[in-house]
């Protein structure tokens, strides 16, 4: 059923329907049923994820289930209604970039997902056989390379695979060892790496898995991590002395970003519909929360849900963030972007009309109050650090084949409550929707940001 439209959620009453047996990767799923909506199977969620390997959250209050495996995100629309009801489009996002599939269904407290949508958007494949009355999901078994980067303190290793995939890891501070292992990967043939943040590293086949083993330097500890790569993924692994911090982009002493996820009717795209900006700039900013998570750094997403929010509520999340990212889609080629800062707060009178349209309750209307003048102008102390960090993302694009028109200066009030450390990012829509390029805009981001020292 790849055409979202008018659901009917018959519910679980219907009487002598055989209920299908899901086999997930060889691994029987309890609980399909196609009484959900005519000829679609759907799962339980908790259940399927787990045999798939994945995560699951359910977000009843943003109307979303996002499955995490590996690097790979799947967003799906939730359905709470179980009447006729209208689904977003598009309701699968994988990576930022619309799939085929109905959307997710909530029923009697328990959220429902699509087998074969869910599936195809992992890259697995899904298909009905009849004379088992049985559905079967099968996901690709990924192929893993080891590849050294760098070289000296900057050194990392770079685990490669060509499909999503689960991995775990395991360190022996007591013997200076790192263990990974990547769930029914097939490690490709290749030759152990000796390095100077490392002694050895192997990878070997271990029960139908691969094992990779890190023998660390003396007074070396290892951060791990992983991102999209094409349709598949990469963990990487870098070192970093003994006691120190161990945050895995460093250094990144901030502690909180707000990310802003924008949405047309707050005048972002112009002609662009409305569901497409807001679903794809709120599956980018997903992608951006997961690098800084990885990052130990918290966030705060001002929309979680499709509905726009007020400008002086997203403004006012910005208050007290070490750093706040707003994002728009903008009429742009690929590979194109167009970056923002808020600008200095004496450059133009237009500056201080800004500011008021975010803080009209603290001002008079017919004139601007020189004490409250001042309280407000006190918010928009760190003005440099927004353009120093615009600045050191477009050099990190511009490095990577990008186009970035900026940072360029605007009195934007969005950047006001988060004192000026905050940028306004416009993209394309096939850029948000490629995890290749959101992933190197989201990590660029971080890295940027990390470069500024702990400003």
């Amino acid at each position: 059923m790849n055409r979202i439209g008018a659901l009917v959620v018959v519910g679980l009453l219907a009487v002598g329907v055989a209920q299908p047996q899901l086999l997930v990767n060889g691994v029987d799923v309890p609980g399909a049923t196609t009484t959900l909506v005519p000829d679609v199977t759907y799962a339980p969620a908790a259940d399927f994820a787990r045999a798939l390997g994945a995560d699951a959250d359910v977000d009843l209050a943003g109307g979303r289930v996002t499955l995490t495996l590996g690097a790979a995100i799947v967003q799906l629309a939730l359905v709470t209604e179980t009447q006729r009801v209208e689904a977003p489009r598009p309701a699968v996002v994988r990576d930022g970039r619309a799939r085929p599939g109905p959307a997710a269904l909530w029923l009697n407290g328990e959220a429902f997902l699509p087998v074969k949508a869910v599936g195809e958007a992992l890259g697995g494949r899904v298909a009905f056989l009849a004379e088992s009355a049985s559905v079967a999901v099968v996901l690709p078994r990924p192929s893993l390379s080891m590849r050294l980067e760098g070289f000296g303190v900057s050194e990392r290793l770079v685990f490669a695979l060509d499909a999503p995939g689960r991995y775990v890891t395991f360190h022996h501070p007591e013997s200076g060892v790192l263990d990974l292992r990547f769930e029914r990967a097939d490690p490709l043939v290749t030759p152990a790496l000796e390095g100077r943040s490392f002694v050895r590293a192997a990878v070997e086949r271990v029960r139908g898995s691969s094992e990779a083993r890190v023998q660390l330097a003396p007074g070396v500890e290892p951060r791990v991590w992983s991102v999209p790569a094409g349709s598949g993924m990469e963990v990487v692994v870098a070192f970093g002395a003994s006691g120190a911090a161990q945050e895995p982009i460093a250094p990144v002493a901030r502690t909180r970003w707000v990310l802003d996820a924008g949405h047309v009717a707050q005048g972002g795209a112009g002609a662009l519909a409305a569901d497409v900006e807001g679903e794809l700039t709120r599956a980018f900013v997903d992608l951006l929360a997961v690098e800084l998570a990885q990052a130990g750094i918290d966030v705060e997403r001002t929309r979680t849900g499709p509905a726009p929010v007020p400008l002086a509520d997203r403004t006012a999340m910005g208050v007290g963030a070490d750093a706040m990212v707003t994002v728009h889609l903008g009429d742009l080629p690929r590979r194109q972007a167009r970056l923002y800062v808020l600008d200095d707060a004496d450059a133009a009178g237009t500056l201080d009309r800004a500011i008021r349209w975010n803080a009209e309750s603290a001002l008079d209307r017919a004139g601007t109050d020189a004490l409250r003048r001042s309280i407000l102008l006190r918010l928009v102390t760190d003005l440099a650090v927004g353009r120093d960090w615009g600045a050191n993302l477009a050099r990190a694009l511009g490095a990577a084949g990008w186009t970035v028109d900026g940072p360029v200066g605007a009195p934007l009030a969005v950047l006001t409550g988060a004192a000026g450390r905050g940028l306004f990012l416009e993209m394309s829509a096939d850029d948000l929707r490629d995890p290749g390029a959101a992933g190197e805009l989201a990590r660029a981001l971080v890295s940027a940001w990390s470069a500024l020292g702990g400003r």
